[in-house]
């Protein structure tokens, strides 16, 4: 449909790129051919601050061909220290085979292991791809019902997570994960456990806060 009527295709790769979804790039999963890439943090890993734009073929023979010189710039653009941590991470990336683990061995295993907090009383979705993943938190399981917003269930659950040693997400009643790409199954089996716990911790305060029946994993078993 884009192709038909000549519409450009941006993909923000800032957090899919480099892995993220066990490929080098999220729109690679997806068989999606972008005219235009953002990409940032993953190129060194979060070390040092770095971004650009990859520019596909008929953006860039668009711009050669008619455009005459293309004045633009970054404010960093081709910082030394960090373009030579950009060029160590790809080097250790590949060497390592990390984009292959992801997708073979890391990103199946948080799937399996994620899909269990799908039986707690508040979530209702678990889902990841590669090593993202989300908690769709819902009053009613079987309805899919939310919560009212102002409750703010999201949020409480954020700050649980802190307080249980976890850093994870919330983008409104969705809590998100993006574990580091060389965590191991061990780490992965403590995520899931704290991100029970902080489930738990959730429900109790719920349940004290607003008088709603217990929604803790204990009040299922």
């Amino acid at each position: 449909m884009l192709e038909k009527y000549d519409i450009l295709l941006v993909i923000d790769e800032v957090i899919c790129g480099f892995g993220r979804l066990g490929e080098w790039f999220g729109s690679q999963h997806y068989d999606l051919k972008p005219d235009l890439m953002p990409i940032a943090k993953g190129l060194s890993s979060g070390y040092l601050p770095i971004g650009g734009v990859l520019v596909g073929d008929r953006i860039a023979e668009t711009l050669v061909q008619e455009g005459g010189e293309f004045y633009h710039g970054f404010t960093y653009s081709g910082h030394p220290v960090c373009a030579a941590v950009a060029l160590k991470t790809l080097e250790i990336m590949q060497r390592e085979n990390i984009v292959e683990r992801v997708r073979d061995d890391l990103g199946p295993y948080l799937a399996k292991r994620w899909a269990t907090l799908a039986d707690h009383p508040l979530v209702g979705e678990a889902r990841s791809l590669g090593l993202m993943g989300a908690l769709e938190l819902v009053a009613d399981k079987a309805t899919g019902e939310r919560f009212d917003s102002s409750l703010a269930v999201g949020s409480m659950c954020r700050d649980t997570c802190f307080d249980t040693g976890l850093v994870m997400r919330s983008v409104g009643d969705t809590m998100i994960i993006s574990p580091p790409l060389v965590i191991t199954h061990d780490e992965i089996d403590a995520l899931v456990s704290l991100a029970r716990a902080a489930l738990d911790e959730t429900a109790r305060q719920l349940a004290a806060s607003f008088h709603l029946t217990s929604l803790t994993s204990e009040s299922c078993s």
